[in-house]
């Protein structure tokens, strides 16, 4: 049998088939897209038995991919696999044909009960593990995510033990400079910045990417984050917006990111300073080294 993985991330697609091959469908061939133009062409030439596709990409979206595969009669089984998961998104795609959307950061457990139904296995249905239900939103401020929810998801997307402790505020100004994420809701409104400092975001980028940690302890070195570093710790904060989507709380995106040394929107510079809700962290990446985190919500 045969997988497509869709995604213009390179290290996202690295994601999914690990985890693909984690949830235990490690005889399952796999095939590569970088947008939903590709992917639609590779569905024809390849004939998969599955396609496991991000939402936004250039090119052609994963939805406009579904809708184009519908609309020329192939009916593969089709599931989205991206970093937003609102109760909107989930409706559209089951409407476009999608068997399910399954949001980041990911388990192997919810990749076995959605695609056991196609690809074979012991899995129950997807329906129990990937459906989400959006409440009424209660919070004014997104609350800040548990030390254990971000542990737990840089060491799933690392793939590396994650250690954190108390730290002290990350500053996004000066030499080499700070990475920045900058979190909208659904109304654009601003809610939430993410701050690693200048060794996490070369950790991360290093570690995701498969690389050892002499890429990270090179650029810490050169006081210079390469590009294929800064793309993937970006990716990482793309993910983290799910840590503030709890029920009862706005549902939060990424809206912005800024490389260490970009000139920052002086509106997200005093965010990012802002004392009251905001949590400050020490963390260590196993074999890579130590950098640091603060989150802030508004």
């Amino acid at each position: 049998m045969k997988a497509l993985v869709v995604d213009d991330s390179r290290v996202m697609r690295q994601i999914v088939i690990r985890t693909l091959r984690q949830a235990g469908f490690d005889w399952v061939d796999v095939v590569q897209a970088e947008n939903g133009k590709e992917g639609f062409d590779a569905v024809r030439k390849e004939n998969p038995d599955i396609v496991l596709s991000d939402w936004n990409m250039p090119e052609a979206s994963g939805y406009e991919m579904l809708q184009n595969l519908r609309g020329s009669g192939l009916d593969v089984p089709f599931g989205f696999v991206t970093s937003e998961g609102s109760e909107e998104m989930r409706e559209k795609a089951a409407a476009a044909g999608a068997l399910f959307l399954i949001a980041k950061p990911f388990t192997p457990e919810q990749f076995a009960a959605a695609l056991a139904p196609v690809l074979g296995g012991d899995a129950g249905p997807a329906t129990a593990t990937t459906a989400v239900a959006q409440g009424e939103v209660k919070f004014e401020v997104n609350p800040l995510p548990s030390n254990l929810a971000i542990r737990n998801l840089l060491s799933d997307l690392l793939n590396r033990d994650v250690e954190l402790a108390d730290g002290r505020p990350v500053p996004v100004g000066g030499k080499p400079g700070s990475l920045v994420g900058l979190y909208v809701d659904d109304h654009l409104k601003s809610k939430a910045v993410v701050v690693f400092d200048f060794a996490l975001a070369a950790h991360a980028g290093a570690s995701i990417g498969l690389l050892p940690p002499g890429a990270s302890e090179a650029a810490i070195e050169d006081r210079e984050l390469p590009e294929n570093l800064t793309v993937n710790a970006k990716e990482v904060l793309n993910i983290m917006a799910s840590l503030f989507n709890v029920e009862g709380a706005a549902h939060l995106k990424l809206y912005a990111s800024y490389a260490p040394g970009e000139a920052l929107r002086p509106d997200v510079a005093d965010w990012a300073t802002r004392t009251g809700s905001r949590l400050d962290l020490t963390v260590e990446v196993t074999r890579y080294g130590k950098g640091a985190l603060s989150i802030v919500t508004f």
